[in-house]
């Protein structure tokens, strides 16, 4: 297991966009993008919120292989990590749906300063039927463009 260091929860507050991607059985890919996430308490673990109407795939990978990659961008500075590890499906809760409108709310404020314009991200930010993965983390990689990139990052938990 990793543990998320003080680094990443740092990066963790920033306003982010995330890509969350799981193979089925078969090896066929599913990806779609993230609206939201929870750092659970240990630190080796998170949380990830998905629409599961906009992205019936990672639903059924998830469930079939339970496993999942993740990964977070700054969109003010192309800051990255991913963040890999097994996982499940679990009910959402009323706190989630909370957490997915304030992520969604971040990033399309984030974005727009950014010259995005609201018709353009609306499309990758869907809040129907939020489904939320409880991802335990293996892997942190740093994905930030650069020397670093595709290196180990996090401490080793236990």
């Amino acid at each position: 297991m990793m543990r998320i260091d003080e680094r990443l929860v740092a990066f963790f507050h920033r306003p982010l966009m995330s890509i969350i991607a799981a193979t089925d059985a078969c090896g066929k890919p599913a990806a779609g993008r993230g609206i939201g996430f929870h750092l659970m308490e240990d630190r080796e673990g998170m949380d990830v919120i998905f629409s599961g109407w906009q992205w019936p795939g990672l639903v059924a990978a998830i469930a079939e292989r339970g496993k999942l990659a993740v990964t977070f961008v700054s969109p003010a500075d192309y800051v990255s990590f991913q963040i890999k590890g097994s996982a499940s499906l679990r009910p959402t809760e009323a706190r989630d749906v909370a957490e997915a409108d304030r992520f969604i709310a971040a990033a399309m404020t984030e974005l727009e300063g950014l010259g995005v314009p609201r018709g353009v991200i609306m499309p990758w930010l869907c809040p129907q039927e939020p489904r939320v993965a409880r991802l335990r983390i293996s892997e942190i990689y740093v994905q930030t463009p650069g020397p670093l990139a595709g290196m180990l990052a996090g401490a080793a938990a236990g």
